[in-house]
């Protein structure tokens, strides 16, 4: 049964939202960020943990506008992630440069207005692995989500 729960996700990538005042609001191409709502707030992502592995310790990295992965802080379950809750939302900042290349040597603009687009990859932490390259092959529980598109307003004030 084993390889069975190995060639599972241990977490999937359910859904982006932004933080508003009154609450998570799910962020879609419709509902633009404005320029203050990116330079002050983070997004949201929320995770569906495996109901099996859910005493697994997490990897996460965030690809935004097909730059090299961003390696975000691991997840431990029992700290980071309390024990017995499925579904976890956690956060990742839009990089805070001007201009930047992505890994094919192009110049991109991550907070520029226009469409950009976010992908997250998950995976099972291995400890003896820790500080090395990470793992998120189909056998160690990994996952890459569908593209999300974000968009970014061109001087917008925030609604809240």
């Amino acid at each position: 049964m084993e390889p069975e729960n190995a060639m599972q996700p241990v977490a999937t990538v359910t859904g982006l939202y932004r933080g508003k005042f009154s609450g998570l609001e799910p962020l879609t191409p419709d509902k633009p960020l404005t320029p203050e709502e990116v330079r002050r707030n983070p997004i949201f992502y929320e995770l569906a943990l495996h109901p099996k592995q859910g005493d697994e310790n997490l990897i996460i990295d965030v690809i935004y506008d097909n730059l090299a992965p961003i390696r975000l802080r691991d997840l431990y379950r029992g700290t980071d992630i309390p024990r017995n809750v499925q579904f976890w939302p956690d956060w990742f900042d839009i990089p805070p440069y001007q201009e930047m290349r992505d890994i094919d040597g192009r110049r991109v603009y991550p907070r520029a207005p226009g469409k950009h687009t976010v992908q997250i990859r998950t995976g099972r932490r291995k400890w003896a692995q820790m500080g090395r390259v990470r793992d998120f092959s189909p056998e160690n529980g990994g996952y890459t989500s569908p593209v999300f598109e974000v968009l970014i307003a061109q001087g917008v004030a925030a609604d809240d």
